[in-house]
């Protein structure tokens, strides 16, 4: 194929395909065109809503909520009655007695002592950090996941923490400690710390 037949094949494709596009173009404004009329033409055949009926409704409504009203205004001077009563009696507002409580609670500081909550529990505050602990039963040793015994156990989990072991598991037990923000997980390892430290040396 010569360079002049290329360029008249290449003309010619240009021309069809605009061509093809503003028939294109054409036929489709034209359906979009007749959609548009056609719901216009449906909306303004609807017929417009009898505003005397919804006004008589809002004021059949509005009379019922006055009579409820009038009603209420009527039981009143009964309740008011009956609470000066409840008074003299002695009777004590429960509402206001627990809301004294619950505000009570909100003024509690956070325990101070570590205590043990269910593993469901462990890591369940974002703000808290979870800190795995081994606890060696064979010496009675505390130590964290490397190895450094737990000097202050009574401030970390507090000393009664093997007492916990097989509250909710056999060979595990978790602590919440507030004051410091922690959650400890206590593994129970029956071996000695002892003979796992002289193991790690070699």
């Amino acid at each position: 194929m010569s360079k002049t037949g290329f360029a008249m094949f290449l003309a010619g494709a240009t021309v069809g395909a605009a061509a093809t596009w503003l028939c294109l173009r054409r036929y489709y404004e034209q359906i979009a065109q007749e959609e548009i009329d056609s719901v216009k033409a449906a909306f303004a055949e609807k017929k417009p809503v009898n505003t005397n009926i919804a006004k008589n409704e809002k004021s059949n409504e509005k009379q019922e909520e006055n009579q409820h009203k009038a009603d209420i205004a009527k039981l009143k001077p009964d309740l008011v009655n009956y609470a000066a009563k409840l008074q003299e009696e002695g009777y004590t507002n429960y509402t206001e007695h627990s809301k004294k409580n619950t505000e009570e609670k909100k003024d509690d500081p956070m325990p101070n002592e570590p205590y043990v909550i269910s593993p469901d529990n462990y890591g369940e505050n974002d703000n808290y950090t979870q800190i795995s602990l081994v606890y060696y039963a064979g010496d009675e040793v505390l130590a964290d996941d490397e190895d450094e015994v737990v000097e202050d156990i009574e401030d970390t989990v507090g000393e009664d923490f093997a007492e916990h072991f097989g509250e909710y598991e056999d060979d595990s037990v978790f602590i919440r400690n507030d004051r410091l923000r922690c959650d400890y997980e206590i593994l129970r390892d029956n071996r000695s710390f002892s003979d796992v430290a002289e193991g790690s040396n070699y």
